[in-house]
Order: structure tokens, then C-alpha cells, then sequence
């Protein structure tokens, strides 16, 4: 993968990834399920990261925003999602966003609902790079929009 990758210099670094998951063949870093530190966070350190309902100023209820960079086939966005977050899954490359809806599709039924009076939060998929602000204009969230910004392979 890093000899893949080095071929890509400066700016062209997304069409690497793309790359990769245009060929499908060399995705190590798809395990296939949500990262279990995550869920362990979610549920454990709920005081530490925050509940996904919360008050804003005005006292209007609001369901805080969990981004996902890099979200691969979106598993980790599901889960946010199942602990009623509004979870944004983001990747550069639209193979790999087929990918995201087509688990939402396939396995829904796994990522359920884990706090009936909470909720499912709403799931969006985006095409964009993460180092380019134009995906944020897209979907109409500002910048330092999000209250939750997850990723592991940083």
C-alpha cells in the first residue's frame, strides 16, 4: 500500500485512496465492523464525550453532529448513528461512498437503536476531501460545525 501511495505526491493523495478502492482488491484497513474502542467510548465515556441529545443556548433541544473523515465503508458512522448521533460519513473517493450506502443497506438491522428514548440519528454519506472546505458549503454545515470528529488512522 505505501508503494501504491507514494506514487500519488502532493495534492493527488486522494486520487491514491481512490485508486484503492476503485481496484478493491487491497483494503487492509476494513475490518468489517465498528471499532470496538469506539462503541467501549460510546458507551463508557458518555460523560467525557457528551450524549447525543443536548440544549443549546436558546433551550432547544438539538442532536449533536459526529463526523467521520476517512469513513471507509461507514461502519463507525453507523454505530454513531445507533447511539443517536447525526453521523457524516466522508470520503474522496464515490466508489467508496457506494460502499457506506450499500451497508446502511445490507446490514441496518446490526446497527440498532441503543437508547429507545434517544433515538437513531440521521445518517448522510459525503464525497469530499477532507482538506478542502467545499463538502462542508454542500451540506450546510459551517466550519467547526461538527461536536464529534472521529478517526483512528491518524
Amino acid at each position: 500500500m505505501q508503494a501504491h501511495l507514494s506514487q500519488y505526491k502532493g495534492d493527488k493523495y486522494v486520487e491514491g485512496w481512490a485508486s484503492l478502492w476503485d481496484k478493491g482488491d487491497n483494503l487492509p484497513w476494513d475490518r468489517g465492523f465498528p471499532n470496538p474502542a469506539l462503541e467501549d467510548t460510546l458507551v463508557k465515556q458518555r460523560p467525557t464525550i457528551g450524549a447525543p441529545l443536548a440544549t443549546d443556548a436558546q433551550g432547544q433541544s438539538y442532536r449533536r453532529k459526529a463526523l467521520v473523515p476517512g469513513c471507509g465503508r461507514g461502519v463507525d458512522v453507523l454505530l454513531l448513528a445507533s447511539f443517536g448521533y447525526d453521523a457524516y460519513g466522508l470520503e474522496y473517493s464515490a466508489t467508496a461512498v457506494e460502499a457506506c450506502k450499500k451497508e446502511e443497506s445490507d446490514n441496518a438491522s446490526w446497527y440498532r437503536v441503543r437508547d429507545q428514548t434517544v433515538g437513531t440519528g440521521k445518517v448522510t454519506w459525503i464525497q469530499g476531501d477532507f482538506f478542502d472546505d467545499a463538502w462542508l458549503k454542500e451540506i450546510g454545515i459551517p466550519l467547526n460545525g461538527f461536536d464529534i470528529i472521529y478517526d483512528y488512522t491518524v
